[in-house]
């Protein structure tokens, strides 16, 4: 609220001020209004001159019939900027209504924003309604907001540019002048930009189906875990899942909204329940079905829907705040309480939301212990915990080769765990539930809100590792248990070498865009040279318009130095821009594959030796800072050099690169960007090729010596 505040001060303020310059200005004009009639009158009926007439302005006397003319001037001049002081006083009230209307609205939005908030968190209901109102509302709001802060900005600045109106369009008003103008333009542009976003944070939104790692098996398929799951549901009166879907990754979750299955693509909507193959093999019976009913808790306390009637609420809060966003960079600092109350209007909903995580969290945690046991519930989310780790050691393992992944993960993390056993529980007593869409407190209160002391007892019952043989205890759940687990392996593995091949075509892209060529970049001159050509032009125009034009008020001498002046200009500043356009466009930079060279320096700097860059633009110009580390040759100077500084001390080099033709600031930024991931994208695929062609060369060298034994 500080900055409307401070544009409506600013303008009660100005209101007084152009009060006074308005009289001041009025004052003049009558005062030479009557010194114009008082000459008037006092001039010779015959045309004689009579120089006791005296005029003085601005420190210079006049006298004759001169008086009377710079007289109506100086009378016509304060008629002017009398006229010009009536308009300027219009501004402030501007400014005052601009800011006040900014303000009035920060506050509302910061009032309501806390209300719903606090409501928010006694009903749900109420929740979902309040912020549901705010989504549609709150664009509107901003945009109104923007409108009268803009308006209010431009009335200050334009009231204070007035002030330079009465020194006159030259010297040091004139920049003034053009400053305020630039200031008026960003803020009008970065205005209409974000209110351009705010018409597009109202459209209608969709939210993505949710990636699932998994495939969908039926009651044919999973008869106990069917079963069991039903089982559950009716006698915690819940809904039943629609869909059950099993994997490799992830925990227990459940959602209602669109899913799309991985690979493959399958569409899924309704009630799904997904389960982890890992944990039912590694963990106790009452301990799924403690998980398997927190799951089901959620439909029956209508959390799903809730999530899904979030959706929109996100997206059209989110989508407001990042079309502020945008804007704000040019703005001067004029968006900033816009982009705040977004903010702040998502932190009220943030903490709401958590609020009803936490609370529904407990709530399915208690349903959960009630349709088993408070004893199978503690130690569930415990021993969940502790075999995290050893999960998902064996999926990074298997992902970062999957060519020597074994077939069946689900026995390959079991027998991880009985080998290396498992993590102490303890030390995850601070963590949190993984979960695709919701957030879960952590382990130790969720333990605590069920009654349930963390004691020794308890501790190493969840962390007992699971025997040899528990892969069996799939078979209760699943009709083939062991061809369900390597199917979810190849669907896992395939997932994998999806990926790889997508991050490959990407890398090759990459290096492809670049090419094996140089590319040679040339500061843009020509702009320059022009620009100073046609200065020279104007002032041989000044000078011809002299020598063929007598100027009443300037004498021949005067005429005379002015004529020398305006044809030496015209002269210098000609030969310097003919001079520039004559040699062209100078060599900035020279971008390769292999590194960057630039004029001046001894050598290219390849790419491998930057260990970091950063780019600022100073007018035309774009600075670039490469860090060097100390293991990197560093360049030497050579003649040229005069846009390269070198920090060897700091090993930092600094090259200064006009602007190439036709290229602005992000275009250049964004192609040194590209050919540093050409770089990196080309080693990684020669790293990759490497690493298979070891195990190629591995094997013949190994098949070698058995070949030439006689059999």
């Amino acid at each position: 609220m500080l900055l409307p505040l401070a544009i409506l001060l600013l303008g009660l303020w100005e209101g007084q001020r152009g009060a006074d310059d308005g009289a001041e200005f009025a004052a003049e004009r009558d005062r030479l209004s009557r010194v114009v009639a008082d000459l008037e009158a006092r001039s010779p009926r015959d045309g004689r001159p009579d120089y006791r007439m005296q005029f003085r302005h601005n420190g210079q006397n006049y006298g004759g019939p001169y008086a009377v003319v710079k007289a109506r001037e100086a009378r016509d001049e304060a008629g002017t900027l009398a006229t010009v002081m009536d308009w300027r006083r219009v501004l402030p009230p501007v400014a005052v209504v601009g800011g006040g209307i900014a303000a009035a609205l920060s506050l509302i939005v910061l009032l309501a924003g806390a209300l719903l908030g606090g409501v928010g968190r006694r009903s749900r209901d109420a929740l979902v309604r309040g912020f549901s109102l705010m989504r549609r509302v709150l664009p509107a709001l901003l945009a109104v907001q923007i409108l009268a802060a803009t308006a209010g900005f431009v009335a200050v600045i334009l009231f204070e540019a007035g002030m330079f109106v009465p020194g006159g369009l030259s010297g040091g008003g004139m920049k003034l002048l053009a400053l305020a103008a630039v200031a008026v333009g960003a803020v009008i542009i970065a205005a209409g930009g974000a209110l351009l976003g705010l018409r597009r944070a109202l459209d209608a939104f969709e939210p993505d189906p949710l990636p699932i790692l998994g495939r969908r098996i039926s009651p044919v398929e999973a008869p106990g875990l069917w079963r069991l799951t039903e089982g559950l549901a009716e006698r915690m009166g819940a809904l039943k899942p629609e869909a059950l879907v099993v994997g490799l990754t992830e925990g227990f979750f459940v959602t209602a909204g669109p899913a799309v299955l991985e690979p493959g693509g399958t569409q899924l909507t309704g009630r799904i329940l997904y389960v982890p193959l890992p944990y039912l093999a590694l963990m106790r019976g009452d301990e799924i079905a403690a998980i398997i009913s927190h799951e089901l808790a959620h439909y029956a306390g209508g959390d799903t829907a809730y999530s899904a009637r979030f959706l929109p609420i996100y997206a059209g809060v989110g989508r407001s705040l990042d079309a502020v966003a945008r804007g704000q960079q040019g703005s001067l600092g004029l968006l900033g309480p816009s982009v705040r109350l977004g903010l702040f209007v998502m932190e009220r909903f943030h903490l709401a939301v958590r609020h009803w995580s936490r609370v529904r969290e407990f709530a399915a945690d208690a349903a959960g212990a009630g349709a088993t046991s408070t004893e199978a519930s503690a130690r569930a989310l415990l021993r969940s915990g502790a075999l995290g780790p050893r999960i998902a050691e064996t999926l990074e393992q298997a992902a970062n080769a999957p060519g020597s992944a074994p077939p069946d993960l689900v026995a390959a993390i079991l027998d991880r765990a009985s080998t290396r056993g498992l993590d102490d529980p303890a030390a995850h007593l601070e963590q949190e539930q993984p979960h695709p869409t919701d957030t879960h407190p952590p382990t130790r209160e969720r333990i605590a809100a069920l009654g349930r002391t963390i004691d020794a007892d308890l501790l190493t019952a969840a962390r007992v590792a699971p025997p040899p043989h528990a892969l069996g205890q799939l078979a209760a759940y699943f009709a083939d248990p062991a061809g369900l687990c390597r199917a979810a392996t190849g669907d896992f593995l395939g997932a994998v070498r999806a990926q790889e091949a997508a991050v490959r075509e990407h890398l090759e892209a990459t290096v492809a865009e670049v090419g094996t060529e140089e590319q040679v970049l040339h500061a843009n001159h020509r702009a320059r040279g022009l620009a100073l050509a046609v200065g020279g032009g104007l002032f041989a125009a000044v000078a011809l318009a002299l020598a063929l034009f007598r100027i009443p008020g300037i004498s021949l001498h005067e005429a005379r130095i002015v004529l020398a002046v305006a044809l030496t200009f015209a002269a210098l500043l000609g030969a310097v821009g003919g001079f520039i356009l004559w040699r062209g466009d100078p060599l900035a930079l020279t971008l390769s594959p292999e590194g960057l060279k630039a004029p001046g320096l001894d050598r290219t700097i390849p790419w491998e030796a930057v260990a970091d860059l950063d780019m600022t633009l100073s007018q035309s110009t774009m600075v670039t800072r490469l860090l060097l580390p100390p293991e990197a040759v560093f360049p030497q100077r050579v003649p040229g050099g005069r846009n390269v500084k070198l920090d060897a001390k700091r090993g930092i080099v600094t090259v200064s690169v006009g602007l190439p033709r036709g290229m602005r600031p992000q275009d250049f930024a964004e192609l040194i960007g590209l050919y540093r991931a050409a770089h990196q994208a080309r080693r990684i695929l020669a790293e990759q090729a490497l690493t298979e062609r070891m195990p190629a060369e591995t094997g013949m060298a190994r098949a070698t010596p058995s070949e030439a034994q006689p059999a």
